[in-house]
């Protein structure tokens, strides 16, 4: 009985490790889009930390600024102009005091979800969104249409508040 219970154990502990082994985070994605630049502060140090840390481009970080103008308007280019040479010189974003440049406006959610389906074909992606709840369904709605469109599967989370 004890040679049966063995194996078991070592069968169970293998596939616990198979299992373990077959998800693995490649890439991280993340987004903080945000009306005001304040909210920034949240997780600035966070954010400098991953940085600065991240040597091998695992965290791709990407922060917005909706209450700014619209990218492609001259005040707005202006800014970009601006935390360009800022953040060549520096380092650092103006807006966002971080070392992540900051974008204005409201991303593209479908040329996001369009990038990510291109470069991870094949392949299954965890979409986790934190926010409030209108956004949930145009994020939702292109985890499914991306999913049918192409090889990329995408699996929707959110948590509203």
């Amino acid at each position: 009985m004890k040679q049966v219970d063995d194996d078991l154990e070592s069968g169970e502990l293998n596939q616990n490790q198979n299992q373990a082994n077959t998800f693995r985070t490649r890439r991280a994605y993340f987004y903080w889009v945000t009306r005001e630049e304040g909210s920034f502060d949240w997780f600035r140090g966070v954010m400098n930390d991953i940085a600065e840390t991240d040597k091998k481009g695992i965290i791709e970080m990407h922060n917005y600024c909706t209450s700014v103008y619209e990218e492609g308007d001259a005040r707005s280019a202006l800014i970009a102009m601006l935390q360009s040479l800022n953040h060549a010189k520096n380092g650092v974003d103006v807006v966002s005091g971080t070392k992540v440049k900051t974008h204005f406006a409201r991303p593209n959610w479908r040329t996001v979800y369009k990038r990510l389906a291109l470069n991870h074909r094949g392949q299954r992606i965890g979409v986790f969104y934190c926010g409030a709840p209108a956004l949930t369904k145009e994020l939702r709605q292109h985890a499914l249409d991306f999913s049918r469109s192409s090889t990329t599967k995408f699996e929707f989370h959110k948590e509203n508040f």
